[in-house]
């Protein structure tokens, strides 16, 4: 029985072709992956529905009198607004934060891919170096 070694022709080639076919199909999972996180995220916090819904009352709670007179309408114009304003301050927070949440993933995907990338030819140049450095 031989040893494995990848100095030998017959076993380094199969060996670097099952390499490159994994590098290069992980390498389109990444942007995949990135995609999914961001429809889970979208998920969690919807921009759209809380743009759709900004000024909607906070956990709907409005008042809505049996009897409307000029007694009863200050009041509730006054808790229908506050209720507004606490919603849309909420709604306003959360857009942000899914905003942020957005722009992170994304400058996360960017960088693992361009790292991805990068390595190996950073593994090549350092090879290199160190081949010139101990040949010279």
């Amino acid at each position: 029985m031989r040893a494995l070694s990848l100095l030998r022709p017959d076993s380094a080639i199969p060996l670097m072709r099952e390499f490159l076919g994994w590098y290069l199909v992980e390498m389109i999972r990444i942007p995949r992956r990135g995609y999914s996180y961001s429809k889970a995220f979208t998920a969690i916090l919807p921009i759209l529905f809380l743009l759709r819904t900004i000024f909607a009352p906070w956990k709907n709670i409005i008042e809505r009198p049996k009897q409307l007179n000029i007694y009863t309408i200050g009041p509730m114009l006054a808790l229908n607004g506050i209720s507004r304003c606490i919603g849309a301050v909420i709604r306003l927070g959360a857009i942000i934060v899914a905003i942020v949440v957005q722009i992170a993933l994304l400058a996360f995907t960017v960088g693992y891919l361009l790292l991805w990338i990068a390595y190996p030819l950073a593994l090549l140049f350092a090879i290199a170096h160190i081949t010139v450095v101990l040949l010279a």
